[in-house]
């Protein structure tokens, strides 16, 4: 029977409703295991435009934290406080990021780079999870059955899943790779941050005194010093002695001449990553 114009109106709303439940359906899905703050912080960004995954999860993490994940894929992590959990161990509020290991430094730009939350372990291998610009659109989205090894090993990348604390303690070290560089007092370093600038502390892991621009000359005074998986080192900056992540100076060449005169200048703190995230292949 041909549907009158009062049916085809009736069907529009019933549809309409159907859809707004489904909607509703995965959000009450989604907030399940929505207790932990990472995750509740997360998912009030559902549906709205935030940009890159690294900093929408950067920023995600120091709002439900307080801790600042610093400019490495990797050892930024650890610099935050952070501990690394098995893969399979990842629990709703983790982090997974998917990075080359041998390239994490913040001029890391290549296919396949990108940060999520895990709203959920599955068990399979797959997590529910919520990331930022999955479709290269800025978009926040939920994604499930989420597959970041397989995605890891189509890419060639590896994976790894990072967990913060939330009372405030200093977890235990995790190992972390060391860096290319090992300084000793005395010797004369650049900040290697491209792009980006580096935190100067009052004590490993410690407060912010300012953030020395990319190519700052510093001279080492101490260290390391290790904490967290960070080789923390005091130094003499052009603004005062205070300690550096290690990871992120390189060391200048002995000899006449070898070093440039030219210092970089001090600069607030900016939220840069080149980052080319996943599609969304689940």
């Amino acid at each position: 029977m041909p549907m009158t114009r009062h049916r085809h109106t009736l069907a529009t709303v019933l549809v309409a409703i159907i859809a707004l439940a489904a909607v509703a359906v995965t959000r009450a899905d989604a907030h399940a295991d929505a207790d932990h703050p990472i995750v509740q912080r997360a998912l009030r960004d559902l549906g709205t435009y935030q940009g890159d995954c690294w900093p929408w999860v950067k920023r995600v993490v120091r709002d439900a934290t307080g801790r600042e994940i610093g400019f490495d894929y990797r050892h930024g992590f650890f610099e935050a406080g952070a501990v690394e959990v098995p893969l399979a161990r990842a629990a709703p509020g983790d982090i997974i990021q998917v990075a080359l290991d041998s390239w994490t430094s913040p001029d890391a730009d290549y296919a396949g780079l990108h940060t999520a939350i895990v709203i959920r372990n599955n068990g399979d291998g797959t997590f529910d999870a919520i990331d930022s610009n999955q479709l290269w659109d800025g978009i926040v989205r939920l994604r499930p059955a989420y597959n970041p090894a397989a995605q890891a090993a189509a890419a060639g990348l590896q994976v790894h899943a990072y967990r913060f604390p939330l009372d405030g303690s200093t977890p235990a070290a995790s190992p972390v790779p060391a860096g290319p560089t090992t300084l000793k007092p005395g010797d004369t370093a650049r900040v290697n941050t491209p792009g980006d600038c580096l935190r100067l502390r009052t004590a490993p892991g410690g407060e912010i005194l300012t953030c020395l621009a990319h190519g700052t000359r510093v001279t080492v005074i101490e260290g390391p010093v290790e904490r967290l998986g960070v080789a923390w080192y005091l130094v003499s900056s052009p603004v005062g002695d205070g300690w550096m992540a290690g990871q992120y100076l390189q060391r200048e060449p002995d000899g006449p001449g070898a070093n440039p005169s030219a210092q970089g200048p001090t600069r607030p703190l900016m939220q840069y990553r080149a980052v080319v995230p996943l599609a969304a292949a689940d």
